[in-house]
C-alpha cells in the first residue's frame, strides 16, 4: 500500500514531460494557471519524434540494488529478452517495464494516439454526488482544478457513445452515462493543481483494497488479490510522478519532492511498473477488437488513426516480447484457480465460511470508479477517472474472453489512454532516480 504523504495527493493534470535528459515542469503554485497547462505544450513529443529511431543508443540510469534473482537481467533490457517460464508475473513486469521505458518510438506513437480527440474526449459527470466519504467536500479552491467542456461537442462521439452504453450488471466497470458535457484531456494535462486528496487515497487503501493479510493468505504473486492491490498502487505511484514532473522547473526540488513521495519506498516503484505491465498485457489482448474498431466517421482520420494504432502492434519489441507474452497467460491460470462458484468450508463440521473468486475484483474496481467521484478538484477527476477505466478494462480483459468482443469507444480510448500515462510516468520515474543516483554519488 502506498504511503504518500497527505499533501496533494491530485489525480491531476499535466503531461508528462519525456526527455534523455532530465526534466521538470513550471513552478509551484497552488493557484496558477498557466498557457502550458490550459494549452499543453507537446516539446517532450516532438523531442521523442525527433530521435525515436530504433538504432538510437540508450544509456540506461543506474539504479540501488534490489533483492531478486532476477535483478541482473532486469537491470538492462537487451538481457532481459526472456526471464523463462519460471518467472512471476511482478518479476516479468520488472522487466517490461524497464524496457518498455527505453523504446522512445512506441512512446511517441502512444503520446500522438492520445492526442487525438478519439482518444482525448470523455463525457464525465462533474456534478455526481460522492457516495463513500462522510461530511461536507474538501472543495478545491485553486484554478488548475477548474476544468470547462468542450464546444461544440463531435456529434459523431456523442452519438456513438449512447449508443454503444449498455448495462452490465457484473461490469468490471461502469462510466459514466453520456451527456452532453465532454472533457478534453489534453486541454488540462495532468500534473501538480494544488488540491489535497489524501481522504479518497486513505478511505481506498483502507476499504477497497484486499490488504496485505489477503495477499500474505493467497501466497501468490500472480494472484487476483496482489494483481487488483498493485494495480491500485501503481497506477497512485503513476499520478505521484505527474505531480512531480510539474512540481518545479529545478532538479534538486524536483527530486526531492520525488523522494518524499516514491522513492521512499521500493514497492511503489515496483508496483507502478507492475500496473504499466498489467495494461500492456491488456493492451495485447484487446488486438482483435482493436483492428474492428472504426476510429472515424471520416475515411481519411480513421485510416490515419487506425495506422498509429497498428503502428503499435507492430512494435514487436515493446508488444510482443517473450516477457509480457507470459503475462496474462500467468495471471489467467492463477485466477482459475478461484473458480467464480467456490467456497471456502471449514473441513471439521462443513461449515460455509465465504464464497471466493474473481467477481471480488470486479466489485472492488467498480467501487474505484465510483470512489473518483469523491474527488473534487475537476483536472483530477477527469484523469482519475479515465486512469482507472482504463486500467479496469485491461484486468477485463485479461481475465475473461472480452478479447473476442468489441469494445466500446471509451473503452477502447481509455485503454491506450492509461498506457500511455503509465509508460511516460515509468520513464520519468527512470529519469528521476537516475538524478537521485547522482545527488547521492556526489
Amino acid at each position: 500500500q502506498l504511503c504518500l504523504p497527505a499533501a496533494s495527493h491530485s489525480v491531476s493534470g499535466r503531461f508528462l514531460q519525456l526527455s534523455f535528459g532530465t526534466m521538470c515542469s513550471a513552478a509551484p503554485s497552488p493557484a496558477r494557471e498557466s498557457s502550458d497547462r490550459r494549452h499543453g505544450r507537446r516539446l517532450p513529443q516532438l523531442l521523442l519524434l525527433a530521435c525515436a529511431t530504433r538504432g538510437a543508443a540508450l544509456v540506461l540510469p543506474a539504479r540501488a540494488p534490489v533483492t531478486t534473482r532476477l535483478r541482473a537481467a532486469v537491470l538492462d533490457p537487451l538481457n532481459a529478452e526472456d526471464l523463462g517460464d519460471e518467472a512471476t508475473v511482478p518479476e516479468l513486469a520488472e522487466a517490461v517495464a524497464h524496457k518498455g521505458a527505453a523504446d522512445v518510438t512506441a512512446l511517441s506513437l502512444l503520446e500522438e494516439i492520445r492526442s487525438l480527440k478519439f482518444f482525448s474526449l470523455y463525457s464525465i459527470d462533474l456534478l455526481a454526488n460522492c457516495a463513500y466519504l462522510g461530511g461536507a467536500p474538501e472543495e478545491c479552491e485553486f484554478d488548475a482544478c477548474e476544468v470547462l467542456p468542450v464546444d461544440p461537442v463531435p456529434l459523431h462521439l456523442m452519438e456513438r457513445d449512447r449508443k454503444e452504453r449498455g448495462f452490465e450488471l457484473d461490469a468490471w466497470a461502469r462510466f459514466d452515462l453520456p451527456s452532453e458535457d465532454y472533457y478534453d484531456l489534453e486541454e488540462y494535462p495532468e500534473g501538480y493543481t494544488g488540491y489535497d486528496g489524501s481522504s479518497v487515497w486513505k478511505f481506498l487503501y483502507e476499504n477497497l483494497t484486499f490488504g496485505k493479510e489477503a495477499i500474505e493468505e493467497e501466497n501468490d504473486p500472480n494472484g487476483w488479490h496482489n494483481v487488483f492491490d498493485r494495480a491500485v498502487s501503481g497506477l497512485h505511484a503513476s499520478i505521484a510522478c505527474h505531480v512531480v514532473d510539474d512540481y518545479s522547473d529545478d532538479d534538486d526540488e524536483c527530486a526531492a519532492e520525488y523522494k518524499r513521495r516514491i522513492a521512499c519506498d521500493p514497492e511503489r516503484l515496483s508496483n507502478l511498473r507492475f500496473a504499466f505491465a498489467i495494461v500492456l498485457a491488456g493492451v495485447r489482448e484487446s488486438k482483435q477488437a482493436m483492428q474492428k474498431s472504426k476510429f472515424d466517421e471520416d475515411a481519411a482520420v480513421d485510416a490515419s488513426t487506425r495506422e498509429l494504432v497498428q503502428g503499435l502492434f507492430d512494435d514487436h519489441s515493446f508488444m510482443d516480447g517473450e516477457n509480457i507474452k507470459r503475462v496474462a497467460p500467468l495471471l489467467r491460470a492463477a485466477a482459475a484457480q478461484a473458480s467464480e462458484c467456490s467456497v471456502l468450508t471449514n473441513e471439521d463440521d462443513d461449515e460455509w465460511l465465504e464464497e471466493t473468486g474473481v467477481w471480488q475484483v470486479r466489485q472492488r474496481s467498480r467501487a474505484v470508479l465510483r470512489l473518483f467521484d469523491c474527488v473534487q478538484c475537476g483536472a483530477c477527476r477527469i484523469h482519475g477517472k479515465v486512469a482507472w477505466f482504463g486500467v479496469a478494462t485491461a484486468l477485463k480483459l485479461i481475465y475473461s474472453d472480452a478479447s473476442t468482443r468489441p469494445l466500446c469507444r471509451v473503452e477502447v480510448a481509455a485503454l491506450l489512454t492509461t498506457l500511455a500515462k503509465l509508460a511516460t510516468a515509468v520513464r520519468f520515474a527512470e529519469e528521476m532516480e537516475e538524478i537521485c543516483c547522482e545527488q547521492a554519488a556526489a
